[in-house]
């Protein structure tokens, strides 16, 4: 009886040992995930990074597979606009080694946030993906298998128009004109930035097309972008004046 007790203990004991091997490969894993992320689309997670190391990632990893709001899925949606499910959280928990650490739902949730992009993916149009420019609720992908998906904010056209009205239609940035540069091509087209990017402001928040929209050039717009939170307009502004000197 007691050679069975030790038996079984020592079974579980294994078995706890295994886990705990396992949990902390996916701790690494998660931290270097947070310095790939950074060097492959210039998405350096702070907040993420902040968690891992102060909950751990088994924890972090449970945390982030609850329901999220807008905000919260922001690195997420920042990843799959860059056309990298590579890099995120849920493609990391999904891999053979890890899904014992995991429940029959979290691992459901991790395969619906990345499955729902191939599903939507399969029959829509090929557009751009500046996210100021996307229309309300449309499903974006480039390549058979390369979907992206885009927060579904609500843009009003006009207060496009009325941004562009305010503040004409060079780039705020660098000046460029797209009819000076394009002739009639580029006639019309311009982006507009929201200089409170819209997956931090609350829900039912109206825009001031004179203060909160600015309009900017798709180059000078992506080098916004580059950063999160995006860098400020004057700021780029200046880092293009110092180079041009």
């Amino acid at each position: 009886m007691n050679h069975g007790t030790r038996t079984y203990s020592g079974y579980h004991k294994h078995v706890r040992e295994e886990v705990m091997t396992i949990e902390k490969q996916l701790h690494s894993e998660m931290l270097a995930l947070y310095q790939r992320a950074g060097e492959a689309v210039g998405y350096w997670g702070g907040r993420y990074l902040q968690a891992v190391r102060r909950k751990g990632g088994y924890a972090t990893a449970q945390d982030m597979l609850k329901p999220r709001n807008a905000g919260q899925r922001a690195g997420l949606d920042k990843l799959l606009e860059a056309r990298r499910p590579d890099l995120t959280l849920e493609h990391l928990i999904l891999k053979r080694k890890y899904r014992a650490l995991f429940s029959t739902g979290e691992l459901r949730i991790a395969r619906e946030r990345l499955g729902q992009l191939e599903r939507d993916g399969k029959n829509v149009r090929r557009e751009r993906i500046y996210p100021d420019d996307l229309e309300l609720g449309k499903t974006y992908a480039e390549g058979a298998k390369k979907q992206v998906r885009v927060n579904a904010y609500e843009r009003d056209p006009r207060a496009r128009r009325a941004c562009i009205k305010a503040h004409g239609s060079k780039c705020a940035v660098c000046d460029v004109s797209m009819v000076q540069r394009y002739g009639p091509l580029g006639r019309h087209f311009i982006h507009v930035h929201h200089v409170k990017p819209l997956a931090r402001v609350r829900k039912g928040y109206r825009v001031d097309p004179k203060r909160d929209l600015i309009p900017v050039c798709p180059n000078c717009h992506a080098m916004l972008h580059r950063k999160d939170p995006p860098l400020t307009v004057k700021r780029l502004r200046s880092r293009v004046a110092a180079l041009s000197r």
